[in-house]
Parts: C-alpha cells; structure tokens; sequence
C-alpha cells in the first residue's frame, strides 16, 4: 500500500521502491542513493549522443583535410653573400665589421632596394595603358546659389574619415595601385638575416612556385652587389671627371706661368739701366718658382688620375654574392595534413561539448531510474518498441513466442500490478498518459490479452474520447446519456484478444455524463461481480478533463511516459492532477505506478543504480511513432501494436 503524503511523495510502506526520493530541483532534503556515479552519467550522456558526436568530429576533420587540401606548399630559396673583412685588426676592426654587416642588413631590405628589384622583375606594362585610362570628368559650373561646386574639396564626413582609416589597414579599400600591392607582396615575402655573427648574410624568399622563389632570392643579392658596384663606378667616374677638370686648369695654369717666364726674360734683355735689370731678374725668379709649382701640382693630378684609372678597373663593393639560390625540391612550410589530428582531437572535443550541453538542456525522460526520481512514483517496468506488423494479435503472440521482448516485458508488468494488488477480489487497473501518443492504448490492449491468456475474465473499456470532429455521427442516435444497461449491452467479446470490448471512445456524449453516480462508476461496481481484471484505456490527462476524474474509479493507475519523448515537466503536471484526484486516506483506490513506453531493445544499455542494486535501464535514442487508439468496433476491433502509436 502506497499514501500521498501532502507534499506530493510517495512514500512505500512496502518494499519494491525507493525508501527517500528528492524531486528533480532538488528542493529535498535527502538524496538519491540510486543514482550513478557523475562520470557514469556523463558515460551515459556521451554514448546516447554518439552519433552526433561523430557526426560533428568527422565533419570538423574533413573540414580540416580540405582546407589542408587547398593551402598551397610555400618553397624557400636562400642566397648567400659575403661582407669583406676590413683592413686592420682589433676590436675596433670587429666594430667597423658589425656595423658594416648591418648596414648591409638594412639596405638589403629597405624599401629602396626592393622597390628597385620589384621594377626590373614587374611584368611591363602595355603601351597604351594611358590610352586605356578614364578621361577626368569635366569640370563643373560653379553654383549661382553660394553653395560650393562639386568639384570643390569639402571637408569629409565621419563616415568618410573611418573609411579611409580603414583604407590604411586594408589594402583593398584603398585603391592602391598594382605595383603598391606587388611591392608590399615582395617586402613580406623576403627574409634578410645574419648567419650567426659571421660575415655570411642569407637572403630568402618565399613563393608558392620553387623556380619563383629561387628567381628572386638571386635577384635581390645580385641586384644589391650590382648596385653598390655601379655606385662605386659612378663615384669613380664622377672623381675622374673632377680630375680632369682640375688637371685642365693645372695646364692652362702652366702655360700661363711658362708665357710669363718669357715675357719676364724679355724684358730683362731690353732693360736698359742696372735697376731695370735687377727687378727683372727678380721677377724671373718668383715666376720661375710659380710655374714649377704649377707644374708639380699638374703632375700629381695625372698620378692620382693614374691611379683611380687603376682602381676603377678593379673596384670592390665589399660585399659578393657567395651562392646563388637553388631551386627547393621541398617545401619549406609546415605540412597542412599535420593539423588534421589535431582537428580531429577538437572536433571530438567540440562534439563532446555540444552533447553535453545538450544533456544538460534535455527534459526528456530517459530511464527506469530517472523516472522514478522525478516522478516520486515506482517504475514497474518498460514496453519494448516493435514495428507494424511484427506482432500482430497480442494474445496470438504471446501465445506463440512467450520469451519475446514483449511478451516478457508485459509478463512482467502484469506480474508486478499483482505483486502490489492487495485485495482479493477483482479489480480495476486504469492506463492513461501525460499526452496522447505515448503508447497507453497499446500497454492496455497487450495487458488485456495477457490476462486473457491466464484464463482470467477480462474486460477492456476504451475511454480515450474522441474529440468531437472524429466521433461518429451515428453514434450519436444511441443515448446522449446511455445508461448502464445500454452501456452494459454493448460489451462484445474479442476472440482476437481473448477479452471482452467496450468501446466508447466514439459515442457522441460528453464525457463527464459517464461519471455520474448512476453511470460508469455503478457500472464498474456491477462488472466486479463477472469480471476478474477491468483494464479501462484512459485519455490523456492533460488537455481532457474526465482524465481527472478516472482514478477515483481504478484500483491501480499505469502512468505511461514514451521513453526520450516524454518531457519532465510535462509528466510532473500530469501527474498532479492524478494525484489532486486520489484520497490519501483510502487505500481501496490503490496505487499509481510507471512504465517505460517505446523502448527499443537492440539500443538498451545496463546502467547501475537501481533500488535494490540491480541493474537499471537506460536506453539509447528511439524514433518517434505515432499511436493507434484502442479499437472502435465491437463486434472485431482492431489490434493496436506497439510501434504504430
């Protein structure tokens, strides 16, 4: 015998059931000692989700494979050149050298150089591509009105002023031009470093293309060598050419030094007075002394013009090219298809999450135990899912194949509702739902048979009213109240189940007429006395309102709830209003149990926790079916299976 205490949890007094039960929030005060171990239900949520896990892993790794696919390989070239060592020796040379290398360091890299390399290696441009240039718009008039021509530069708007702030992070918006942009790709694609403090300097240059890569490696060291030596012979040339134009004035200098020694001589010949003479000799002796000046400078300038001649011809920019850049035959990147484990592992991780995630947000009713812990009520057991026609007639099959899933899981159900009936007599056992579909009419129709088969006098009522649109017409000619008796006649057996039938799921009468005292509960009164067991296939309790009144007439309840399908809530109100409805002070009215509806059994899994610590069922993803009432003939009505629901 189970009471209702007033806050709504059954508490056994018999054994069969958890003793202390919390509800699902929490809000109790003693916990569950039924439930699992935290990584047990985490096991148990993954595995349930295990497909969507897979799904989401072998998406996120094929999504990484293809765009591994689609990277292309980038190849590296190096080209090496080497700095003279300076003359001298010491630390100060050493200095001289440091600063030497990175002079060459940054000039190599500068935006000069590369520039200089992007122009020589840029395909040319076509000769009419001025021709090809949009003509500027013509000028417009100004505005008689004051207002400023539209040629006339306004100050921009905000607008304006963050697109063109963006313009400078991003290339694409700034319309630069094709060169600009080929310029910025060669500048990030070129490596200039240092070989460990050596007088080695590697110049590098990636590209997808190898030949490309070692193309341009050697036309930036070539081209830096090649400069800084025309540079040198240019400066060369440019002294050369101050030379000779200092030696040409040296000789005009000597000439004119050389004409006034003779004309000094001249006139020393035609003095006349020894005064005269002596200021000529004078003379002769300065201007003698004058030109041989004039011609020893002359003189060094054609040694020093000697030698830079000497020097031009072997001119070293101090710096050579070492080794030119082969072509890679490897590709210098990372292997793309490495990262895909790494994907895989995140992927996984990703879908882990996301199941976890979605664990925690569903509602669903999943298990024997779970059910039992939300529900405050004991889950007597669990009604496998079989496909149309797999079955066909519950008692035939029952008969024919008594160790099949769900000839053992209706045994067992029924061997529970008697294992907990404590009365002597017959009795009435009502199956109803939360909502419609969730597989009542089929544990009532497979219960039925099954105490059929025992030999027990049996009668099924289908009470599951119609709504008023799917009742038939004709049945409304009957009564629009039957009385006992009309309700009494037409009870017809049911040779395929083995059981009587009383079908008034159709007749054309409200509901609640079947509850007056003189109705449905005299009636039941009456057929105690010819029948052993009265299975009555309710309605579903929410959204029907005789669903309410029904357990004041059964003396055990079977609150179906579809496995997977059936969400907490929903079940926790439904089961109130059973409840609301129950007197806590009669035991005559029996209990209220729970069975597990549309359980595949190729998916069941064993889980621990279970009351007396036997295995619990915990079940993996159904999909949903729909539900067949009860049958509406009374002569030979239909038989509803399981999987048709």
């Amino acid at each position: 015998m189970r009471v209702l205490n007033p806050d709504g949890i059954l508490r056994l007094a018999e054994a069969g059931g958890p003793k202390n039960l919390a509800d699902d929030r929490g809000h109790g005060s003693l916990q569950d000692p039924t439930a699992p171990p935290a990584f047990l239900h985490l096991i148990q949520a993954l595995l349930r989700r295990r497909w969507m896990i897979l799904a989401i892993a072998t998406a996120g790794t094929l999504f990484a494979a293809i765009l591994a696919l689609l990277v292309p390989p980038q190849y590296t070239a190096k080209a090496q050149l080497t700095v003279e060592r300076p003359s001298g020796a010491g630390q100060a040379s050493e200095r001289v050298l440091d600063e030497i290398i990175d002079t060459h360091l940054a000039l190599i890299a500068s935006p000069d150089h590369l520039r200089h390399v992007a122009d020589s290696l840029r395909p040319p441009q076509p000769e009419n591509a001025e021709a090809a240039a949009p003509a500027a718009p013509p000028s417009q008039p100004e505005a008689t009105d004051g207002s400023p021509p539209d040629g006339a530069k306004q100050e921009p708007g905000f607008i304006q002023r963050m697109m063109q702030r963006l313009a400078v992070w991003i290339p694409a918006l700034s319309g630069r031009s094709e060169a600009d942009l080929f310029l910025e790709n060669l500048f990030r694609k070129t490596q200039v470093i240092q070989e460990r403090r050596s007088r080695l300097i590697t110049v590098a240059f990636t590209s997808p293309d190898p030949q490309t890569a070692a193309t341009y490696a050697n036309r930036i060291a070539e081209a830096y060598v090649d400069s800084l030596r025309r540079q040198m012979e240019e400066d060369a040339a440019e002294r050369l050419k101050e030379i000779d134009r200092q030696i040409a004035a040296a000789r005009a200098e000597v000439q004119a030094a050389q004409q006034a020694v003779q004309d000094a001589i001249r006139r020393r010949v035609a003095a006349s007075s020894p005064d005269a003479a002596a200021d000529a000799d004078r003379e002769i002796r300065d201007l003698t002394r004058a030109s041989r000046e004039t011609v020893e400078f002359h003189d060094n300038l054609l040694r020093r013009r000697t030698e830079l001649k000497e020097a031009q011809a072997s001119i070293r920019p101090g710096i050579d090219v070492h080794s030119r850049a082969a072509v890679p035959t490897w590709p210098s990147s990372h292997n793309p298809l490495l990262f895909v484990i790494p994907s895989a592992v995140l992927s996984l991780m990703a879908g882990c999450w996301l199941a976890l995630i979605l664990e925690r947000a569903d509602r669903r009713l999943r298990s024997e135990r779970e059910v039992q812990r939300v529900l405050g009520i004991p889950c007597i057991g669990h009604l496998p899912r079989v496909r149309a026609g797999t079955i066909g007639a519950p008692r035939l099959h029952i008969l024919s194949h008594p160790t099949s899933p769900y000839s053992e899981a209706v045994r067992n159900i029924a061997a529970a509702l008697q294992a907990h009936h404590t009365g002597r007599g017959s009795r009435v056992v009502l199956v109803t739902s939360s909502v419609a579909g969730e597989g009542k009419s089929t544990l009532a129709t497979g219960l039925s048979a099954y105490f059929g088969t025992l030999g027990r006098r049996v009668l099924l009522i289908d009470l599951d009213i119609l709504p008023a649109s799917e009742r038939e017409p004709a049945a409304l000619a009957v009564c629009r109240s039957p009385s006992r008796e009309q309700m009494r006649a037409m009870i017809a057996p049911q040779p395929e189940l083995g059981v009587d039938y009383l079908g008034l799921s159709r007749l054309g009468v409200d509901p609640l007429l079947f509850f007056e005292p003189e109705g449905l509960p005299r009636l039941l009164t009456d057929l105690r006395k010819s029948y052993d067991v009265i299975v009555v296939g309710g309605p579903p309790v929410l959204g029907s309102s005789e669903a309410r009144l029904l357990p004041s007439i059964a003396d055990q309840v079977l609150f179906v709830v579809r496995w997977a399908s059936t969400k907490r809530d929903v079940a926790e109100h439904a089961l109130s209003f059973l409840r609301r409805f129950r007197a806590v002070d009669e035991p005559s009215l029996g209990s209220t149990f729970a069975v597990l509806s549309h359980v595949k059994v190729k998916q069941a899994r064993l889980s621990v926790g279970g009351e007396d610590g036997s295995p619990v069922i915990d079940l993996g993803p159904v999909r949903p079916t729909r539900e067949k009432r009860l049958p509406a003939r009374t002569a030979e009505p239909a038989t509803p299976v399981e999987g048709s629901v």
